[in-house]
């Protein structure tokens, strides 16, 4: 067929250069053009039915019963239009090899329309029809007949009256039908207490409503106005998401709306409450940065003609505003800050407010079968073995391994001699050879006088650090946030005082232009250029990583000395020069054996015995809210670090420092304060609140650790996939996002203890329930 019109094209083509006329030459060529072959952009959806309302009126009158319910006619149609494919096998076995109404197609539809409907299907019969006496068959056919009819009357067929084919119906489109949506103040009236619930008047005026974009879901809405209010009386504005007050100084004030339904994440461009809670999950359950989630979302649902697209600016605002009203809704907190902050300002204060310093306040008072158990005062079950050395899960049926170690230095018996036994007599409870109170934990109830041990729970919690943290003042010993986390090194104060001077830390000349030492020194800025300035971060890592494992002669060997993990920062690691930003060194948390996280915080330089200790003092202030255990891969570095500074006298008489096993079997031989006092789980009975019972299969009793020692390793695996994504945010968007996915990781965990627990009643109650009826 195209090669016909292309054949009438070219002889008309022909005619024109025959013809003098220009006007008659123009005219021919426009009707030549006609016959070209057309390709056709066919839309893949269908219209929304449009037959006037006084059409479907009678319809639904005549079919159907007087009493039927708006939303019951609006799920009938919407029921018609959303399912396009049903219509069209419908409509093909109906003018397929025996035309009639009624397939099995139409009468799914009505069988499930009934389903839905229940009690009130009878709305669906009119008076005459006499529904009661029909069978559930007839009343399946008579709907299926009703809806065959009114997708004729809708046009949702796919043949013409005279039965021919005018095309396979699409999924039809609601765009003709969609909602017009005005973003208002959710507040009915004025909610300050001198106001008396007075009313709220629209304050913008109709030349200054402003027209934006609102994604709904998944949803894109355009030319949306936005509508603010006024409380005529104490002047507050109201917005959707928040309220715009002055305070006595006559500051304004922002406060976020924990209710807020829309949030506004740019500066045209809204988002519901859905779209928002789809960015904090897909952080917290895919490790998802912005710029994931802005192509996920670009992807999936924005149009390619659309040129409306957000942005990661658009996603991480949509990340705050959500998640600084999702933890203060959980704290019972109403957060108001100053107006008209900057984004980085927001999260900083906000961290100040709901950061609580790293407490997490959804773990407060948290109590599970897990992390807490009823204090015991002897163990369960006689042990097989004397030695106090021994360790459950690791010398059941073996030798225990003596001490091989020189120094047996006992500093806790010296300063605690009327507690702690001494070892100075040659027979040695620690060699092998137990005597009554030669164990920490043996007398360890006895230590805690003032508290009454009757009804006591003992509980657990468990420390430990990741590396990784974020970039840091470089000037000698500050550890503030950078003024500029690009390309600066310095806090805002030293930024004052060297930023325009030599980098290199023994030099005082000013800076030269374009680089960041003086002229003298500047031989020292472009060696490191040439070693840094084209590499990134990883691939620097990379290659170091390489140089230290493969050793081959071809690869960089590191020159200076590596800092031991959990010590203080070694002398000549000290850097010469303020050319590069150092990290915080790692991010220690406080986590209960269930895996709830209690507290969290940065060490700047190492994970050292002063920091540990410190964290612990701020996060358990007083004797009643510290645990009985705290265990830590190096407790006995904390507990020698704890009696020389003498806090050992706070904590003796509430906690014992424990370390993990892997710690303990790898130490207990060559440290006598470790293999003494630091046991987690002792095999012959003298802690019995680290040891607990259970059977086996068989019925056979076997020990078990009354607590997970690993809960912080676990929790480090789950974080640590957040290192990509906090490597490149500053300070404050640091510790914002770090504290909201572990409160966020907290709220799950004791969701799901909660959880657990209604199953284990449920189970319990089965059983009993089955007990009883079998002594029936």
């Amino acid at each position: 067929m195209w090669m016909y019109n292309l054949s009438i094209f070219l002889s008309l083509f022909k005619l024109v250069f025959c013809i003098q006329q220009t006007t008659l030459q123009i005219i021919i060529l426009i009707i030549g053009f006609g016959f070209l072959p057309v390709a056709y952009a066919n839309s893949d959806q269908d219209p929304f039915p449009d037959i006037p309302f006084q059409v479907f009126s009678h319809f639904i009158m005549n079919q159907f019963g007087h009493g039927i319910s708006l939303s019951t006619v609006l799920m009938i149609l919407f029921s018609m239009t959303n399912n396009p494919d049903l219509l069209n096998l419908h409509a093909r076995q109906q003018y397929g090899e025996a035309i009639h109404n009624k397939t099995g197609w139409i009468k799914s539809l009505a069988t499930a329309l009934i389903n839905r409907l229940g009690q009130t299907q009878d709305t669906l019969f009119q008076v005459d029809e006499r529904q009661s006496k029909l069978s559930p068959n007839e009343i399946t056919t008579s709907i299926a007949l009703k809806l065959h009819k009114l997708s004729k009357i809708l046009n949702l067929h796919p043949y013409d009256e005279e039965g021919k084919f005018q095309g396979k119906l699409k999924p039809i489109s609601d765009k003709a039908i969609e909602p017009v949506h005005i973003i208002c103040p959710s507040s009915m009236e004025c909610e300050t207490k001198n106001c008396a619930g007075h009313t709220i008047h629209k304050s913008t005026r109709d030349r200054d409503i402003s027209k934006v974009v609102l994604i709904k879901g998944t949803k894109i809405y355009e030319d949306v106005p936005v509508l603010a209010g006024k409380c005529p009386q104490c002047s507050t504005i109201y917005h959707a998401d928040h309220e715009r007050s002055s305070d006595l100084m006559n500051n304004p004030k922002r406060l976020y709306l924990n209710s807020a339904k829309l949030l506004k994440v740019g500066q045209q461009i809204w988002v519901d409450r859905t779209f928002s809670r789809s960015v904090l999950n897909a952080a917290y359950n895919f490790h998802g940065s912005t710029s994931a989630f802005v192509a996920f979302w670009n992807m999936s649902f924005g149009s390619e003609t659309s040129t409306i697209k957000i942005s990661r600016r658009h996603v991480w605002q949509t990340f705050v505003q959500e998640s600084l009203r999702k933890v203060a809704s959980v704290c019972g907190f109403d957060l108001e800050l100053p107006d008209n902050l900057p984004i980085d300002e927001v999260t900083k204060q906000a961290f100040e407010i709901l950061g609580e310093n790293g407490l997490i306040r959804s773990a407060n008072k948290h109590a599970c079968s897990e992390c807490t158990h009823d204090y015991k005062s002897v163990a369960d079950i006689l042990p097989e073995t004397d030695d106090p050395a021994s360790v459950i899960g690791v010398d059941e049926n073996h030798e225990v391994p003596g001490f091989a170690g020189e120094n047996r230095d006992d500093p806790i018996a010296v300063m605690d001699g009327n507690v702690i036994h001494s070892t100075d007599s040659d027979d040695d409870p620690m060699d092998g050879n137990i005597s009554s109170g030669s164990d920490i934990s043996s007398d360890f109830h006895h230590q805690i006088e003032s508290v009454d041990r009757t009804y006591h729970k003992v509980q657990m919690v468990v420390m430990d650090g990741i590396v990784m943290g974020p970039k840091r003042c470089a000037f000698n010993d500050c550890t503030q946030d950078l003024v500029n986390y690009t390309t600066g090194v310095f806090c805002a104060d030293h930024e004052a005082l060297r930023g325009n001077i030599c980098h290199v830390q023994t030099c005082n000349n000013p800076k030269a232009d374009g680089i960041r030492t003086c002229y003298g020194h500047q031989n020292l800025w472009r060696s490191h250029i040439v070693r840094f300035g084209r590499s990134s971060y990883l691939g620097i890592q990379r290659l170091l990583r390489r140089s230290e494992e493969e050793r081959q002669p071809w690869l960089p060997a590191r020159t200076h000395n590596a800092q031991p993990h959990d010590e203080e920062l070694l002398p000549g690691n000290t850097s010469k020069t303020y050319f590069i930003a150092p990290r915080s060194y790692c991010v220690e948390t406080i986590t209960l054996p269930c895996g709830v996280v209690v507290a969290w915080t940065k060490f700047a330089k190492a994970e050292s015995p002063t920091n540990i200790l410190n964290f612990l003092d701020n996060v358990f202030p007083d004797a009643e809210s510290r645990p009985d255990y705290v265990c830590i891969d190096k407790a006995c570095q904390v507990l020698r670090h704890a009696v020389a500074s003498d806090k050992w006298n706070i904590w003796k008489r509430t906690t014992r420092f424990i370390v993990d096993s892997y710690h303990y079997i790898n130490h207990r031989e060559t440290d006598y304060l470790c293999r003494k006092y630091c046991n987690p789980a002792p095999l012959n009975g003298s802690a019995p609140n680290l040891v607990v019972v259970e059977n086996d299969r068989a019925g056979q009793p076997h020990f078990k650790r009354a607590f997970n020692t690993q809960a912080c390793e676990q929790f480090n695996a789950w974080v640590g996939g957040f290192e990509s994504i906090l490597c490149k945010m500053t300070g404050s968007n640091f510790n914002w996002f770090l504290h909201v996915m572990i409160f966020m990781h907290t709220l799950q965990v004791i969701c799901k203890q909660e959880e657990k627990k209604m199953t284990d009643e449920d189970e319990e109650y089965e059983i009993e329930i089955a007990n009883e009826e079998e002594y029936m």
